[in-house]
């Protein structure tokens, strides 16, 4: 991009535009090559300036959100990498529905319904991510998934217009959501939830809270699940009996804890992190007949 473009697209989107901007430091993994141009807007009108002004130069723009089930390229993200995180922002309860904006932490929303004594999300605890990203990749745990309680989700559409759609209307299935592939950017939603005792939703709460601390690997850098359940087994109950607990591709590890995490023992490219994927994937394919499928989203080019 020239300068006198450059220029032009700071200008539109209050000069906050950084280039060259690493990535690792914004995702879970610590991994990833730097962003073409990378932004960070403040609040929704930032977002739809700085989207136009992309649409207008011709740039192609990625949405990341805290970064939590994302492997960045090592050659990063060209284009434009908007980063939408909002911590000042809180839900708000109206109608009998819990309404809140896509760029806040999901913990933000899991504590304003428990304070409330609002059910159905509790099993979502101890997922990282923003609620945006939790809906974009219908994110879920004990067999329940965000979706199951949505009312309707508000998104700017492909070609950045305003849009309600009913959940009714949206396709969700395992870790999978329709906004994966129509491009529409993920503003807001609401839930629909029931009060419930206090006390034993608190409970459930902090039980799952407990086993997904005993059970996970939070030691060391990671971006959660890497590959999706297969319908009738647990992946990583594949991946450690195919014997990959260990396994290590420069500083990648499929974790000794949970084997369906590799960890960044420090330093670990995404070359290291696809690689030892690779080599998962052929091993557990080739005991079991079974191929898993990624969870986290390879972003940037990975040819």
């Amino acid at each position: 991009m020239t300068s006198s473009v450059l220029d032009r697209f700071r200008g539109r989107v209050a000069q906050r535009v950084l280039v060259k901007e690493p990535l690792a430091p914004y995702t879970s993994f610590h991994i990833g090559g730097p962003a073409e141009y990378f932004y960070m807007p403040r609040g929704e009108e930032d977002l739809i300036c700085a989207l136009r002004a992309a649409k207008s130069l011709g740039m192609p723009a990625t949405i990341l959100g805290n970064g939590t089930n994302v492997l960045i390229s090592d050659r990063g993200i060209q284009g434009l990498v908007v980063r939408l995180v909002e911590t000042s922002l809180s839900p708000v309860l109206e109608n009998g529905l819990v309404l809140v904006r896509a760029p806040i932490p999901l913990s933000v929303l899991l504590n304003f319904a428990m304070e409330r004594d609002l059910a159905g999300l509790e099993y979502l605890v101890s997922i990282p991510g923003t609620v945006g990203g939790a809906i974009y990749m219908n994110a879920g745990s004990f067999s329940q998934a965000i979706s199951t309680h949505l009312a309707y989700v508000e998104v700017l559409e492909r070609d950045l217009t305003y849009a309600t759609r009913r959940h009714e209307d949206i396709d969700f299935d395992y870790r999978y959501s329709e906004f994966q592939e129509d491009g529409a950017v993920i503003l807001g939603a609401a839930f629909e939830l029931e009060h419930g005792d206090g006390a034993t939703i608190r409970s459930t709460a902090e039980r799952i809270r407990s086993e997904k601390r005993a059970k996970q690997s939070w030691e060391h850098p990671n971006a959660g699940s890497i590959f999706s359940n297969p319908p009738t087994t647990f992946a990583g109950k594949l991946i450690e009996e195919a014997g990959c607990k260990g396994l290590q591709v420069g500083q990648a590890q499929v974790s000794m804890k949970h084997a369906n995490f590799i960890v960044n023992l420090g330093g670990a490219t995404a070359q290291d992190v696809v690689q030892l994927m690779d080599v998962v994937v052929h091993r557990v394919y080739a005991r079991f007949n079974i191929r898993l499928s990624p969870e986290i989203r390879l972003l940037g080019d990975f040819s």
